[in-house]
């Protein structure tokens, strides 16, 4: 499905990246009013990103990125390994227009989107890239369906925390009463998998406003929420122990707190520099396997 068409496919250049990638969450993007159907964000972790391929297209010429976050409204994306500089060379080269291009075994052919770029940074992994989708009124909500078909369910990027080096997370209620203390799970722009004692759902009934702190690379966060599920599992440890009983919390993030610029840096950074990790560690094992 191509919501605006463009030379054919099978003619596009691609041009490899220029480091190992990794991706991450929503940043503030600017245009149209939208409902809350076209603010929709795709949520996915890394897993699901399997079979997924994501593209940027200067004219002719195509770049594979890392996905962050997406919406029937824009995207953020990463470049890792560039400088903002390469990027606004690439740019100012082809003049032609810009696109996002994914590719996905669920669709017959590559959904290329128009785009414009309406902001980027550097850090110390690459470029974040915000853009803005440039969609007719009509077709935006095309574009909504088509992406919760390729991406299978509503967010952002989810990006686990290393187990070897767990991260503290606080629950308070909207009033900053202490309610539970657990162990980050995943994190993503627009939101965080915390793992608790099972007890905590008592006090924690879906759709409850909540507070999160955490720190993450030196910064201490507190972020207001809302819990959108919860869940209890139960592990079975060895030797006939009693199983071990705890419970997976989803929260989202309040949208004014998650774009304030400072706050939406920091979870970009420390998405960018995790999802590096991953990638290392799944490239070191896969040439582990091969050198059997």
């Amino acid at each position: 499905m191509k919501i605006h068409t463009k030379a054919p496919y099978s003619s596009q250049k691609r041009v490899k990246p220029c480091a190992d990638h990794t991706s991450d969450h929503k940043l503030p993007l600017g245009g149209l009013r939208m409902t809350a159907s076209q603010r929709r964000h795709y949520r996915v972790t890394g897993n699901d990103l399997n079979g997924i391929l994501v593209s940027m297209l200067f004219g002719q010429q195509r770049h594979d990125v890392h996905l962050l976050d997406i919406s029937a409204a824009g995207a953020a994306i990463a470049f890792v390994g560039w400088e903002s500089a390469t990027l606004e060379q690439l740019s100012t080269k082809n003049r032609s227009e810009t696109s996002i291009q994914i590719e996905a075994q669920s669709l017959r052919e590559p959904l290329d989107i128009l785009c414009k770029v309406v902001h980027l940074r550097e850090n110390n992994e690459g470029i974040v890239c915000g853009v803005s989708f440039r969609q007719p009124i009509d077709q935006i909500r095309n574009l909504d369906q088509t992406l919760l078909k390729v991406f299978n369910r509503r967010g952002a990027v989810r990006v686990e925390a290393d187990p070897e080096d767990p991260i503290s997370i606080a629950v308070l209620d909207d009033g900053s009463k202490g309610i539970a203390v657990g162990i980050l799970r995943d994190l993503s722009l627009t939101g965080i998998g915390v793992t608790v004692p099972g007890d905590a759902l008592a006090a924690l009934p879906n759709g409850a406003a909540v507070k999160v702190q955490f720190s993450i690379d030196g910064h201490a966060l507190t972020l207001p929420g809302c819990l959108r599920f919860s869940r209890v599992n139960s592990a079975i440890e060895a030797d006939d122990v009693p199983p071990v009983t705890t419970s997976i919390l989803g929260i989202e993030f309040n949208e004014d707190a998650r774009v304030e610029s400072a706050t939406s840096r920091k979870l970009a950074d420390w998405v960018m520099r995790r999802q590096r990790e991953i990638q290392r560690l799944k490239a070191a094992a896969k040439q582990r396997l091969a050198d059997l």
